[in-house]
């Protein structure tokens, strides 16, 4: 069809308007009550969520047990899933974003006036987390240099922060700070951003990302010392956005007409709630009568011993009546035993005889010895220790209760623990980090974080992870040091290969040369790395599999290489390589994309294209007992060349 008999559709809204992408959702927006100048009122009053973690120590626990889980053990930067070839993520990237969370310039700050205190990410991360279970929502305050670009982190508490936004019931934005109407341009930002309230005065900060709206972020430099700039993007009709820091005005395109200099910027991260749109709700609120119950049950407690020094009793008087004075004597007399807890009590009755008729008798008569209460006590307290675990999601082992646990189902709880209640929380934390800071700060597409995940027991994943980690760093790792990050266990002292060895080193002349016995089991230089071998299989159980199969196969013009073979079905690459003596050994590389068989078969040097794009990168099946020649199959289309092949 040609353009001009090309179908034009043009389709009409209700009311006869044309369609559009909705940009921002058009639900209504809360109209909870708060005062000028200091933000929009919270569902709960934070300082009252936040003094809990010193009310109970099973609330304090969790939280603390969740938020080192989380952030606590460390992280590791790797390719984001977004990127389809891990080994081809931008490496002055990586070296852009590695100077950010661990360089010798970075800051991380546990609180205001701490720069020289020496503080890590994962610290100011932690009180961070706690303030996310504790309060319902987390501040992070991003502090950059005299150019704007971040140089770390700073925990703000989350107590102390108030959301900000349009304060009129009619939606008219006012001032900040004086509560008048403001017109024009900056009429829809003039609350925009957050404020702190604390000890009576009000500090500001902008959203996080504002002062950077329209910008193109560049990376200038080699990976040794890259260099990020900022500069306007025509395309992108967003002005910057910025925050005095004393008032709280707001100014559009520069921060230039700020009175006190643009403010700081927060990542904001609330514990989403469908009851709350500003702010966040803590998971365990619903637990909060429960935790009210416990510490009653503690001032009981406290109460029961206060006053239970001697055993309940009643005072029993006889034929007659106390007078006053008496009364005073007995009461004080008894309460100085308070002193002398559980002890016996000695009351010598005859003190109080004067005054009296020789009929009047005084007793005391036990009434309890307090044993039942006791036990209740403790029961009622059990109980609502498990109650405050369950809202957390902790398992009873990590706050310390033994009782109903075993080593089976304690690992049987961590493990379920780590995998459905802190994976997810570390995936969307990290999530939010790589937006804000990676790619809207750093210009950092390629490289996230991934925290490291304690107690799951997931030897796939993890296997996964190390060797992603491992490709990240392009094997700069020890051989032992990878084995122990898959679960296995170091090279034995009398292999031919040192553990010591860098994993990129591996088969090549840098790495360390076996002698003795192990000179028998060296292999060709083109060989792929015993590192990389998953296992063996006879040759006999492989060579029926290659005939079901769709196959390509050929055979090498090369030194090193004799025949391929590429099994489309399993995406296995069968190797043959030439041996000075004896007959050729045969690998079977897993998991190898078709463009890679392509590319090697096209190249105009299938051993440098071997070396350099499969030996390292594809673990492998070392194939036993192979004297014979690969099947044959059809060959290759020469007319199949992908772009980008080696000359």
């Amino acid at each position: 069809m040609s353009g001009d008999d090309a179908t034009k559709v043009h389709v009409e809204g209700i009311g006869g308007g044309a369609l559009s992408k909705a940009q921002q959702s058009q639900q209504l927006s809360d109209r909870r009550i708060h005062s000028v100048g200091h933000g929009v009122k919270p569902p709960y009053h934070p300082d009252r969520l936040a003094s809990f973690l010193e009310l109970n120590e099973t609330h304090a626990t969790a939280v603390r047990k969740k938020s080192r889980y989380e952030v606590g053990f460390g992280f590791d930067l790797v390719a984001h899933d977004d990127v389809d070839e891990p080994d081809e993520a931008d490496d002055q990237e990586r070296a852009v974003a590695r100077n950010f969370w661990r360089g010798a310039e970075s800051r991380w700050e546990t609180g205001p006036h701490q720069s020289a205190e020496p503080t890590t990410p994962e610290e100011v991360k932690e009180l961070a987390r706690q303030d996310y279970h504790s309060v319902g929502w987390c501040a992070l305050e991003i502090l950059t240099d005299m150019e704007g670009r971040p140089v770390g982190l700073a925990h703000v508490p989350a107590n102390t922060i108030r959301v900000r936004k349009p304060q009129s019931r009619f939606d008219r934005p006012r001032h900040p700070e004086e509560g008048t109407f403001v017109g024009g341009d900056e009429a829809q930002y003039a609350s925009r951003g957050y404020v702190q309230v604390r000890d009576g005065q009000r500090r500001y900060f902008g959203e996080a990302g504002d002062r950077h709206r329209g910008q193109e972020v560049l990376i200038n430099g080699g990976e040794d010392d890259p260099r990020v700039t900022y500069q306007n993007n025509e395309d992108n009709d967003r002005d910057p956005i910025f925050v005095d820091k004393e008032t709280g005005d707001v100014a559009i395109g520069s921060a230039d007409p700020l009175d006190n200099g643009a403010a700081n910027e927060l990542i904001f991260v609330r514990n989403p709630s469908p009851l709350e749109q500003d702010y966040g709700v803590p998971d365990w609120v619903s637990a909060i009568r429960t935790i009210g119950a416990d510490e009653a049950a503690k001032d009981y407690n406290r109460e029961f011993f206060d006053n239970d020094t001697i055993p309940r009793f009643v005072i029993k008087v006889t034929g007659g009546e106390l007078s006053e004075e008496s009364r005073n004597d007995l009461r004080q007399m008894l309460h100085g035993l308070r002193e002398e807890s559980h002890r016996a009590v000695i009351l010598e009755v005859e003190k109080f005889q004067q005054g009296l008729d020789d009929d009047v008798e005084i007793e005391l008569e036990p009434l309890g010895q307090g044993i039942s209460e006791e036990m209740d006590f403790r029961l009622f307290r059990e109980k609502n220790e498990h109650e405050i675990a369950k809202v957390h999601e902790v398992p009873p082992i990590l706050i310390g209760v033994t009782e109903t646990s075993n080593r089976s189902n304690s690992q049987a709880q961590v493990a379920d623990f780590a995998n459905n209640v802190v994976a997810p929380e570390q995936h969307k934390f990290s999530e939010r980090l790589y937006r804000l800071i990676h790619q809207t700060y750093l210009g950092v597409t390629d490289w996230t974080i991934e925290y490291e995940l304690r107690g799951a027991d997931q030897p796939k994943e993890d296997a996964d992870v190390a060797r992603r980690k491992i490709q990240a760093v392009r094997g700069a790792i020890p051989i032992d040091r990878g084995l122990e990050m898959i679960g296995e266990e170091p090279l034995p002292d009398d292999h031919p290969v040192d553990g010591q060895t860098l994993i990129a080193n591996v088969g090549s002349e840098d790495a360390p040369q076996p002698t003795g016995d192990g000179l028998q089991r060296t292999r060709s230089k083109a060989a792929p790395p015993e590192a990389n071998k998953l296992y063996e299989r006879d040759w006999d159980d492989v060579k029926a599999d290659l005939t079901k199969d769709p196959i390509e196969q050929t055979q090498f013009n090369s030194s090193n290489l004799d025949e391929g073979l590429y099994d489309f079905g399993e995406n296995e690459l069968y190797l043959s390589f030439k041996r000075e003596e004896g007959s050729n050994s045969l690998y079977a590389y897993v998991d190898v994309p078709t463009a890679e068989w392509s590319g090697l078969v096209n190249a105009s040097s299938a051993g440098s294209y071997h070396y350099d794009n499969i030996r390292l990168d594809y673990p492998y099946v070392e194939i036993t007992n192979f004297h014979d020649r690969l099947p044959e199959g059809p060959s290759p289309d020469a007319d199949d060349v992908p772009e980008g092949l080696p000359q």
